[in-house]
C-alpha cells in the first residue's frame, strides 16, 4: 500500500520568526508541543486518505486545531477567524503569519471524517505518553468514577407534533436527495393533513380526529415505499448513503408510531387510531426524530433530556482515563465493568481500587471485583428504618450456612422462597408465632406474619460494610471528591453540560476531545510544576541608583 503523503506548508520565513520571537510564552500552546508528540495522528489517520490526488493537511496538524477549538469552546466559523488572527495559535500549529487556509467547512468535514473511534484512539495515545512519564499507572493508584448529565436541548413535543416531525423528515430528505421520487410522492398521496389547522373552537373530538388522520397518513407513507413501482425506483438509488439515510428515517417514523399510537376502531373511517396513554408508552421511547438517541430521566425531582457521561479518572495526577456518553435513563453503575475493563485492556494497568458512589455498588459488581485483582469501594445504599417505626431488618440474625433467620424474640425460621424479581430470598415467620409474640406490636402489623428479604449478594454487602468502616476504607472514600472537581471542569469549563449536536456519535467526539484537552492541561501543569496556568511577565530591570547620564 502506498504511503500517504501530506501537504507541506510554506516554510517559516525570517519575518515570521521575528514576529513570533516577540510574543511571550503561552501557558498552554508554548508547552504543548514540548511535552506531547502529536505525530501519532499521522499514522493512525492515514487510512482515511488516498495516496493519489491532492495532498491533505497532516492529521497531526488538524488534531491540534480541534484541541484548540475545544479548549476555547469555539464554533467552526469562530475557529476559522481565530486561526487567521491569533498568533499564539499559528505559532503552536507551525503556520506562517500570513496563513489563511483553514475554512470552517474543512474543520467540520475533518471532524466528521475522523469520527469518535479515531478521537478515542488519539486520547489513548496521549494517555500512553502520560503513562511513560509516570503521570498515572502506579501500583497504588486509585481510580474514581462518576457521571453527569448532558442537556440535549430536546424540545418536548406532543405525540401529534412528534409524528408530524418524523413524517416531514422522511419527505424533506426525498425532496433534497431524490427529486423524481418526491414528485411521485406528491402525485400518489394527499398532503392536506400536513397543512390542516384546527380552529380555536375545536372540540376534543375534532382534535382526536385530526390526530387519527395524521397517523393514517404516516402509515400510508410507509406503505407507499413498499409498492412495487416505488420499490424499483427506490432500490435503484445511486447514492447508497442517502438511500440508507432514508431507510433510517422511515424506521424512526415507524417506531414513533408504535410508541405513541394504538388502534381505536379500525372500522371507523374517522378515528381508526387514538393516542396511546402516557402510562402505556415505553420508558425508552424516542423524544425526537432529529435526535433519536436522546432520552429522558428524573433525578432528585429534576427532569433531564439528553445523555449521561461516565468519567473514569486516576487520582495519581488527575488524569481522565476514559469518558463515554450513555443513555440518560441508564443506571450509573450499569456500565462500570465495561469502562474499567476497556482501560485495563488497552494499557494493562491494575489500580489498587476503583471508588464510586453508592450507585456503583451493585452486588454483582462487588462480586465480580472480589474475584479479580481490583477492589471496588463504594458506600452502601441507604437503608431506612421501617416507615411505621417497627423493627428494621438489622434486628434479625441471618445464618447463611443453616439458611435460617432469627427474630428479636428468638424465633427461628427456615421457611423461605426465591424472589427472582428482587434477586434474593424471602424468609417468612410462622403466622401463629407472630400472633402470640410479645414483641408483635413493635415488629409487624401483617396478619400473615413478618417476612425478611436477604439479597443474593448478602455476603458481599456485609464485607463492604465492614471494609468501609476501616481506616483504609474511609481514606479511599474521602478521595472520591476529586472526581467532582474534574466533572465540573469537563461539564462547565469545557462545555459538555450543553450538547451541540444531535446524535450520540457526535457527542462522543466532543467527549473524547474534552478528555484530551483536560489531560493536556494536567500534562503541562505537571511538566512545569505550576498549580495554575498563566502568562509569566518579567519585571523590567531596576537600577539601585538613578542613572546620571554618564557611563563609567
Amino acid at each position: 500500500m502506498a504511503q500517504t503523503r501530506y501537504k507541506q506548508l510554506n516554510q517559516i520565513s525570517f519575518a515570521d520568526l521575528e514576529v513570533y520571537s516577540v510574543l511571550p510564552e503561552h501557558p498552554i500552546w508554548s508547552r504543548a508541543a514540548e511535552v506531547l508528540d502529536f505525530s501519532f495522528a499521522d499514522e493512525i489517520c492515514a487510512p482515511l486518505y488516498a495516496s493519489r490526488g491532492p495532498k491533505p493537511y497532516a492529521p497531526s496538524l488538524k488534531l491540534k486545531l480541534h484541541l484548540v477549538q475545544r479548549y476555547y469552546n469555539l464554533s467552526d466559523r469562530a475557529m476559522e477567524e481565530r486561526v487567521i488572527g491569533d498568533l499564539f495559535i499559528k505559532r503552536f500549529l507551525g503556520l506562517p503569519v500570513s496563513f489563511i487556509g483553514f475554512d470552517h467547512s474543512t474543520i467540520a468535514l475533518d471532524r466528521e471524517r475522523m469520527g469518535s473511534d479515531l478521537f478515542d484512539a488519539c486520547h489513548h495515545h496521549i494517555l500512553a505518553q502520560a503513562k511513560q512519564k509516570g503521570l498515572w499507572g502506579g501500583e497504588k493508584d486509585v481510580w474514581l468514577i462518576d457521571s453527569f448529565h448532558t442537556d440535549g436541548r430536546v424540545p418536548r413535543r406532543s405525540s401529534f407534533r412528534l409524528i408530524k416531525q418524523a413524517v416531514l423528515r422522511v419527505m424533506n430528505h426525498l425532496k433534497r436527495a431524490h427529486p423524481p421520487l418526491y414528485r411521485q410522492l406528491n402525485l400518489d398521496l394527499k398532503l392536506d393533513v400536513l397543512s390542516d389547522k384546527l380552529p380555536a373552537t375545536a372540540t376534543p373530538e375534532d382534535v382526536a380526529a385530526l390526530y387519527s388522520q395524521l397517523v393514517v397518513f404516516a402509515y400510508g407513507l410507509l406503505h407507499w415505499f413498499e409498492k412495487p413501482a416505488i420499490r424499483k425506483l427506490f432500490w435503484s438509488w445511486e447514492k447508497q448513503d442517502r438511500q440508507l439515510e432514508s431507510l433510517v428515517r422511515q424506521g424512526i417514523l415507524f417506531r414513533i408510531l408504535n410508541e405513541n399510537t394504538m388502534p381505536e376502531d379500525p372500522e371507523d373511517p374517522e378515528r381508526p387510531y387514538e393516542k396511546r396513554p402516557r402510562s402505556k408508552r415505553p420508558t425508552d421511547r424516542l423524544l425526537s426524530s432529529v435526535d433519536p438517541d436522546a432520552r429522558v430521566a428524573k433525578k432528585r425531582g429534576k427532569t433531564y433530556f439528553g445523555d449521561k457521561t461516565q468519567v473514569l479518572m486516576s487520582t495519581e495526577h488527575d488524569m481522565v482515563l476514559l469518558a463515554e456518553p450513555f443513555p440518560c435513563n441508564e443506571h450509573d453503575g450499569q456500565s462500570l465493568p465495561e469502562i474499567v475493563e476497556a482501560v485495563w485492556y488497552i494499557h494493562r494497568v491494575t489500580p489498587e481500587a476503583v471508588v464510586g458512589d453508592s450507585a456503583y455498588g451493585y452486588g454483582r459488581h462487588r462480586r465480580s471485583f472480589a474475584n479479580g485483582s481490583m477492589k471496588l469501594v463504594a458506600p452502601l445504599q441507604a437503608v431506612h428504618d421501617n416507615p411505621k417505626g417497627l423493627f428494621s431488618n438489622k434486628r434479625f440474625t441471618y445464618d447463611s450456612e443453616a439458611q435460617t433467620m432469627t427474630c428479636p424474640a428468638g424465633i427461628v425460621t427456615s421457611k423461605h422462597h426465591d424472589n427472582r424479581h428482587l434477586k434474593g430470598t424471602q424468609f417468612t415467620f410462622p403466622k401463629q408465632a407472630c400472633m402470640t409474640c410479645t414483641l408483635r406490636e413493635s415488629c409487624t402489623t401483617s396478619a400473615s406474619g413478618r417476612s425478611i428479604f436477604i439479597s443474593d449478594y448478602y455476603e458481599e454487602f456485609q464485607a463492604a460494610e465492614a471494609f468501609n468502616e476501616t481506616d483504609e476504607g474511609k481514606h479511599l472514600l474521602k478521595q472520591r471528591n476529586a472526581v467532582e472537581r474534574k466533572i465540573n471542569e469537563m461539564k462547565n469549563a469545557q462545555g459538555l453540560g450543553q450538547a451541540r449536536t444531535c446524535s450520540r456519535e457526535r457527542r462522543r467526539r466532543d467527549v473524547k476531545l474534552v478528555c484530551m484537552v483536560v489531560n493536556l492541561k494536567q500534562f503541562i501543569k505537571q511538566a512545569t510544576n505550576k498549580l495554575t496556568l498563566g502568562f509569566v511577565r518579567k519585571r523590567p530591570l531596576r537600577l539601585s541608583a538613578p542613572f546620571s547620564g554618564k557611563l563609567a
